[in-house]
């Protein structure tokens, strides 16, 4: 589900997810140009007061259910769900073993990096991206981009800053994104080229201060600040309501995302109380957290509230409608499925252009089963086992 993790870090040196501030609609327009058909504004507010029943069948083309091949070299443990990319039939899974590769019938192909110093080993996997037109993979270690071909071999690598995350721009231009995590930092968005020469910065919008030099920060596991759609570059972050379209010489609004009420102020952000958990998390309930997964012909939404601890808050959705231009709330929070198996959908991360993924551990599954058993009816989940690898809901979008 869209767990949310707190961490309390007493090193401003280390590299850390920080929560950026946020800038309004307006104040962006009037420091940017847009592409005439930008921006989109989603009533977000006003769209969750309506609620609309949605069928799988309604937005998807195909569904796959898809067990991960349970094996000792491929147990797989500790995932960055908001890392997972697809290239062709490939999907490639960072976790605590390093970069797994499987087919999108979950059937195990190899392990694409080893952990070591010699030419195409990494120390850590800080993040990945994918190219589907040239079928390579990137993996982000400290200071550097590793390339891999989709067979698995070593293609070179390119100087980075040191980033969190990062993205692709065309097919020779890395973006990478800095959290202002001392509420100091000077640059918010870097691009790189291959050569590893910096092209442009963008400055960093949000200064704060944080009075006794602790950082302080809250991250989702699906968290995903920059991404990639259809060659593009976007740069998505929870305190800011645009989205932006990142070129190679500007920041162009693209969507606006008006959260009204339930935007959280300024004041009440986690790092500007100093980590002060009971002066937070009560108030926080009233704002709302929402991820953003942009495909063709839909954006789909996944939230909850800022009160990230709460284990009793199941992950809510919403949905745009890029045709209609309406927003509404999911019934029932999930995406009904009416094609195949019993599992519910819920669109937790975007994999590929128009690939969606639902990611649920084994025992997940089990628990479901446990109310509707009719899910285990499923012919590739008749035989889970509770320690089994994890099942993935892959939905291939019309």
């Amino acid at each position: 589900m869209n767990k949310i993790y707190i961490s309390f870090i007493f090193s401003a040196s280390l590299l850390l997810a920080a929560c950026g501030g946020k800038k309004s609609g307006e104040e962006a327009l009037s420091e940017t140009v847009f592409d005439p058909g930008y921006p989109v504004t989603i009533s977000f507010v006003k769209g969750i007061e309506t609620e609309q029943e949605v069928l799988l069948s309604e937005i998807a083309e195909k569904v796959k259910i898809v067990p991960l091949e349970t094996k000792p070299e491929c147990l797989v443990a500790k995932v960055s769900q908001g890392m997972i990319q697809m290239v062709d039939h490939n999907l490639f899974i960072p976790c605590s073993e390093g970069l797994l590769q499987f087919t999108d019938d979950g059937k195990f192909v190899r392990s694409v990096v080893k952990r070591g110093q010699g030419p195409g080993e990494y120390s850590i996997i800080r993040f990945i991206a994918a190219n589907d037109r040239l079928k390579q993979i990137y993996i982000m270690d400290n200071g550097r981009i590793l390339t891999y071909t989709v067979d698995g071999n070593y293609a070179g690598e390119s100087k980075m800053p040191f980033c969190w995350q990062f993205t692709l721009l065309g097919d020779s231009t890395y973006v990478g994104y800095f959290y202002n995590n001392t509420g100091q930092k000077k640059d918010r968005l870097v691009l790189v080229n291959r050569q590893g020469e910096t092209l442009k910065t963008f400055p960093q919008y949000d200064q704060f201060t944080i009075a006794n030099g602790l950082n302080y920060y809250l991250w989702g596991r699906y968290d995903r600040y920059v991404y990639s759609f259809k060659e593009e570059a976007c740069c998505k972050e929870y305190y800011n309501d645009t989205v932006f379209t990142v070129t190679s010489e500007q920041l162009q609004p693209r969507y606006i995302l008006d959260l009204g009420k339930y935007k959280i102020p300024k004041e009440r952000r986690f790092e500007l109380l100093e980590g002060n958990w009971q002066a937070y998390s009560e108030p926080a309930q009233a704002y709302l957290r929402p991820d953003f997964h942009e495909t063709s012909q839909w954006v789909f939404l996944p939230y909850t509230s800022w009160d990230v601890t709460n284990k009793d808050e199941s992950p809510r959705l919403a949905l745009y409608d890029k045709k209609k231009r309406t927003c509404y709330k999911v019934k029932n929070n999930r995406i009904k499925n009416d094609m195949q198996g019993s599992l519910p959908f819920y669109p937790e991360t975007r994999i590929a252009d128009d690939v969606l993924l639902y990611y649920l551990e084994a025992s997940e599954v089990l628990e479901l089963a446990e109310e509707d058993p009719s899910i285990l009816e499923y012919e590739q989940l008749k035989n889970l086992k509770e320690d089994d690898n994890p099942v993935l809901m892959i939905v291939y979008l019309k």
